[in-house]
């Protein structure tokens, strides 16, 4: 199952719940408001700026 980001505006917290793609809405685990499906941005990076060397990944 897929991770999805959600966000209640009653208690103003955001958090990360596996399920289904179908469901747009889920419970709040703190308050029990119903949260709904927010986009999140994902990220992936060294944390360099370049400069790198290539490498095979596999040495030898």
């Amino acid at each position: 199952m897929p991770l999805y980001e959600f966000y209640c505006s009653k208690c103003e917290k955001k958090y990360e719940e596996l399920c289904s793609s179908a469901l747009n809405s889920v419970q709040c685990p703190s308050c029990g408001k119903e949260a709904k499906k927010v986009f999140s941005l994902f990220q992936t990076g060294s944390g360099s700026s370049g400069g790198g060397t290539a490498s095979s990944g596999c040495g030898g």
